[in-house]
C-alpha cells in the first residue's frame, strides 16, 4: 500500500471511530420504532432511544441484528459486524446479542437504509447505553 493511501486509510479510519464526546454531540433525539422520524434523519447524526425487542446473529456469525419494535421493517436495527465484536468483548460484553435483549437503550451514530430497512451500524459500545439495569 502506497504511503498516500495508507494516510488516507488512517484517516478515514480516524474520522469514523466512536468517540466519549459522541453523546455530548449536538444530535436529533428521535425514537426507534418512528419510521417517520427515522427515514427524515437518514444520513444524520442522532440519538435514538427505545428497547431491544429482539436480536439475531447471522447464521454464518459475521453480524449481529438488533432490533427496536415488533415490526423489525419499519423500525430501526443496530447492526454489529464481527470486526467489531473484540470491542464489545473488552467492554465485557461476550454476547451482545444476548446483554441488549429486552433493555431500553440510548444508540448514538448515524442513520442508514440498507435493504430499505433504517440502520445504525454500532462500532464500538461507547455508541450505545443501557437506561435501565
Amino acid at each position: 500500500m502506497g504511503k498516500k493511501a495508507f494516510i488516507v486509510l488512517g484517516m478515514v479510519l480516524l474520522l469514523n471511530l466512536p468517540s466519549a464526546a459522541f453523546f455530548n454531540r449536538e444530535t436529533f433525539n428521535i425514537n426507534a420504532e418512528n419510521f417517520v422520524q427515522l427515514v427524515n434523519y437518514i444520513s444524520k447524526h442522532v440519538n435514538i432511544t427505545g428497547t431491544i425487542c429482539s436480536s439475531e446473529i447471522t447464521d454464518n456469525s459475521k453480524v449481529i441484528f438488533l432490533n427496536f419494535g415488533n415490526n423489525f421493517n419499519t423500525s430501526l436495527s443496530a447492526v454489529i459486524y464481527d470486526f467489531d465484536f473484540p470491542a464489545f468483548i473488552d467492554a465485557g460484553i461476550k454476547e451482545p446479542e444476548t446483554y441488549f435483549k429486552n433493555k431500553k437503550v440510548v444508540l448514538n451514530g448515524i442513520i442508514r437504509i440498507n435493504n430499505g430497512k433504517p440502520e445504525i451500524v454500532l462500532n464500538s459500545p461507547k455508541q450505545i447505553k443501557v437506561l435501565d439495569k
